[in-house]
């Protein structure tokens, strides 16, 4: 029954990525031949992310006492990140994009309904943009702050990160979560740049940054 379900989201997602020409074509100029190889490994990691499944937690997990601010790339499944930590007794908060931001259409209401749902299904804190101040009290508080700092370059966002780290005084932790031998990893304290070298179909590389 997993295999069966498995296919059939890999095959709509192919087929979503064959009917979209222009991000079909984005996708190529940056990657070259490995598009094909680079949308099936994202599209596995996205199937193992709405599995929900838990993560083994290496690295330095020391860092997250007394809360801190967590940034990553769209890298392997980083969406179980905050999962991972909730289920271990730390508050856990991600920051998100609004789809329906200053748009109208039922469609991106929908998406940002359901995503938050999913998001916040086990205590997990869901903050957007303009939630400045609720950020800065969660993680005075002790809360773990998770945000992605790519867009058009991998560190686009990164100053705010460190920013807010600085305003808030935690330590400012990149991490990474991956599977690693059919297993989950979340890496606390990692090379960012150098595991997207080492699995870089990892990386969703057709992301265009807001």
């Amino acid at each position: 029954m997993f295999i069966l379900a498995e296919f059939s989201f890999l095959f709509c997602v192919f087929c979503l990525y064959w009917t979209c020409g222009g991000r079909r074509r984005y996708l190529k100029s940056r990657i070259g031949e490995d598009a094909f190889k680079n949308v099936y490994r994202v599209s596995r990691n996205m199937f193992y992310m709405l599995r929900r499944k838990d993560l083994e937690l290496t690295g330095n997990a020391g860092l997250l006492e007394g809360g801190c601010v967590l940034y990553s790339f769209h890298f392997g499944i980083w969406e179980l990140m905050p999962h991972a930590l909730q289920r271990r007794g730390f508050r856990t908060g991600v920051i998100v994009n609004r789809y329906q931001h200053g748009s109208i259409s039922f469609l991106a209401r929908l998406t940002d309904s359901i995503l938050r749902k999913w998001r916040t299904f086990d205590g997990v804190r869901v903050f957007y943009s303009d939630n400045v101040l609720e950020i800065v009290r969660f993680i005075k508080s002790g809360g773990i702050f998770g945000m992605l700092v790519d867009g058009n370059t991998f560190f686009q966002k990164y100053a705010k990160a460190k920013k807010l780290a600085q305003l808030c005084k935690v330590p400012l932790v990149p991490f990474a979560a991956y599977r690693c031998s059919n297993r989950g990893v979340l890496n606390i304290g990692c090379d960012l740049p150098g595991l997207v070298r080492t699995m870089p179909l990892e990386y969703m590389w057709f992301y265009r940054s807001r």
